[in-house]
C-alpha cells in the first residue's frame, strides 16, 4: 500500500520512500487519493498545471516515469484506460 506523508512531502511503498520530483509527487498523490476512479488527462492537467497549456504528451511522460519508479519497488503501478485516462492499481 502506498503511504503519503504530507509533513515530509514523501510517498512510500513497503516502507521504502519513492524518489519523486515535486510534480511526480503531486500527481501520484492525486492517484492515491482518487484510486477508486479513472482520472482523465484533462482532469490531471487542470489539477497539476492549472495555468498552463501543455503539449499532449506531458501527462503521459509523467505517468510513465512514476510507473517505472513504482514497478522498481514491486508495485503494480498505474493502468492506462484507453481513451478515458489512468487509474492506480
Amino acid at each position: 500500500m502506498l503511504k503519503v506523508s504530507e509533513a515530509k512531502y514523501e510517498i512510500s511503498y513497503r516502507d521504502e520512500v519513492i524518489d519523486l520530483t515535486p510534480k511526480e509527487y503531486d500527481l501520484l498523490k492525486i492517484f492515491i487519493h482518487q484510486s477508486h476512479k479513472v482520472i482523465s488527462k484533462s482532469e490531471i492537467t487542470k489539477l497539476i498545471w492549472p495555468e498552463k497549456v501543455l503539449k499532449s504528451r506531458v501527462v503521459d511522460s509523467y505517468v510513465s516515469r512514476i510507473r517505472k519508479k513504482l514497478n522498481k519497488l514491486g508495485h503494480p503501478g498505474i493502468k492506462v484506460i484507453t481513451k478515458r485516462g489512468y487509474r492506480l492499481i
